[in-house]
């Protein structure tokens, strides 16, 4: 199984701002240079590979362009592929948040929910379920258009499989491993650009 991870495009939001499950708009310029830069990679995968997208617009617009630019059915949505939900913390500069809350969600990752949103280790039980219906699917390989703290965490689920084995199901101390794996890797995903991501097929259920 073979997961082609897209990043969203650049959405209208100043860097310096806290967003997560907000739903924050593409500037349209920008939609359509990142569904061009695109096009020329995606179109070159086959056909039968579904196009799966979080529900947020910034990438459910690109996911609906490339699938009809690329004469593809409609892209499948699925909430579980959304960021993470930062409650009262969504869309206030970061250093408005009080320093006090920052570092105690520093000192506590996987269980502190920020901003009274969600916990990693939240956000890693509802991504290790939307990575193991991506596993399911009858076709080689999957496109899904997420954020960047889904792909980490899409990665982070595929790297306890590989270590726990095909058939392994997490438990929950196995979802605080997923959340700090994730929080760990904190390489800069680039926009609008596949990341791929190999993945051997789960047993048949």
């Amino acid at each position: 199984m073979r997961l082609h991870l897209v990043r969203h495009p650049q959405p209208l939001v100043d860097k310096s701002t806290c967003y997560g499950r907000s739903d924050i708009a593409v500037a349209p310029e920008m939609l359509a240079q990142s569904a061009a830069q695109l096009l020329p990679q995606l179109r070159a995968l086959p056909h039968d590979w579904p196009l799966v997208s979080s529900p947020l617009q910034r990438c459910a617009k690109l996911a609906h362009s490339l699938a009809q630019a690329m004469h593809r059915p409609a892209p499948q949505v699925d909430p579980r592929l959304q960021e993470m939900d930062f409650g009262q913390w969504e869309l206030r500069p970061w250093d408005d948040i009080p320093w006090a809350e920052v570092e105690a969600w520093n000192a506590d990752l996987a269980h502190y929910a920020p901003g009274g949103g969600e916990t990693l280790t939240e956000v890693a039980g509802r991504m290790w379920q939307a990575f193991d219906d991506l596993l399911a699917t009858s076709a080689e390989g999957v496109i899904v258009i997420c954020h960047a703290g889904s792909i980490r965490m899409l990665h982070a689920c595929a790297a306890w499989r590989a270590g726990q084995g095909e058939s392994a199901s997490p438990e929950a101390a196995d979802f605080r491993e997923i959340a700090l794996n994730a929080a760990a890797h904190r390489t800069e995903i680039p926009y609008a650009r596949p990341l791929v991501l190999d993945v051997s097929p789960s047993p048949a259920r």
